[in-house]
C-alpha cells in the first residue's frame, strides 16, 4: 500500500481552495490530468470521497471537513520547518 506523503495533500488542498482541477493546476503549475489523478489516488487510498463534484465545481463534502482540517494543519507545519530551516 502506498503511504501518504505530503506532496499528496498538497494537491488535495489546492483543490479545496480553488473550487475546481483546473483552478488546482493552475495553482500548482502542472496539468489538470495530474491533479484528477492525484487526488483519485489519495480518495482511493483512504477510502473516502474528499470532495462532492458537480457542473459547479469541487465543493468538500460536510462530513470531511475535519479532515481537510487536518490536512491544512499538516500544511501549516511544513511551512513552519522550512521557515526555521531556512532561518538558520
Amino acid at each position: 500500500m502506498h503511504k501518504a506523503n505530503w506532496d499528496d495533500y498538497r494537491y488535495v488542498l489546492a483543490v479545496a481552495r480553488a473550487g475546481s482541477v483546473s483552478g488546482a493546476a493552475r495553482e500548482l503549475g502542472v496539468n489538470h490530468a495530474t491533479v484528477l489523478r492525484r487526488v483519485a489516488g489519495i480518495e482511493a487510498r483512504l477510502g473516502v470521497e474528499l470532495f462532492e463534484k458537480s457542473v459547479r465545481g469541487y465543493e468538500i463534502a460536510p462530513e470531511k471537513l475535519r479532515l481537510i482540517e487536518a490536512a491544512r494543519e499538516v500544511e501549516a507545519a511544513v511551512g513552519a520547518v522550512e521557515r526555521l530551516a531556512r532561518a538558520g
